[in-house]
């Protein structure tokens, strides 16, 4: 494997390991330096310390495998919001990514997985119809004012032709089942946010 192929999957499972320790972190540490420092050290100690010969991070890769681009952006928000107080993108950029991913992951899984006659998959291989997707969907985000969102949309097409991860099929720069989980989490909770904010503007 090329040094090209290592560099994004390590920086997946690196990205991984901090959203984790960062989340935990959260609820015991308040001071954002402390918490960055913590952060920091933790990160190191999963990347260098041995368990039984892995570290913790390739133990995360061999459980979960190599992460998508849009994944590693999305993380890459997480920890930029909870420890620099910046965000990549803005909050209705990242309820339409995240609404986006759910309703395509709950369509290309099944069918993927072999639960009917047409694979998506395959399309991913030769990507002429996705790349046109892609690029048609962030054209339509930028003229809609997500430009951040149009950005985002044409990072894993530009991860894709330069074979950045082991992968050759662009669906595995996009898509991924931790993504699919985190959105699926993401969508619920803002799902019940907006139905008990009904529900207090009905009383």
């Amino acid at each position: 494997m090329s040094v090209l192929h290592n560099m994004l999957p390590l920086l997946g499972q690196v990205l991984l390991l901090a959203v984790l320790v960062t989340l935990m972190l959260g609820q015991w540490i308040k001071n954002i330096r402390i918490r960055q420092g913590a952060t920091a050290l933790l990160m190191l100690l999963g990347l260098l310390v041995p368990v039984n010969g892995l570290s913790v991070a390739q133990w995360l890769r061999s459980v979960v495998g190599d992460l998508s681009v849009l994944t590693l952006l999305v993380f890459l928000n997480i920890l930029m919001q909870r420890l620099f107080n910046f965000s990549l993108f803005g909050a209705s950029s990242r309820k339409l990514l995240l609404v986006g991913v759910v309703v395509i992951g709950v369509m290309f899984y099944p069918l993927a997985l072999g639960l009917a006659a047409y694979d998506p998959y395959q399309l991913g291989f030769l990507p002429v119809f996705l790349s046109v997707l892609l690029i048609s969907t962030s054209l339509l985000a930028w003229f809609r004012n997500h430009r951040d969102l149009a950005v985002i949309l044409l990072l894993p097409l530009v991860a894709y032709n330069l074979q950045m991860l082991e992968s050759t099929n662009l669906w595995d720069y996009l898509l991924d089942p931790v993504l699919l989980i985190y959105a699926l989490v993401q969508t619920i909770i803002y799902l019940k946010f907006l139905r008990n904010k009904q529900n207090r503007s009905a009383t």
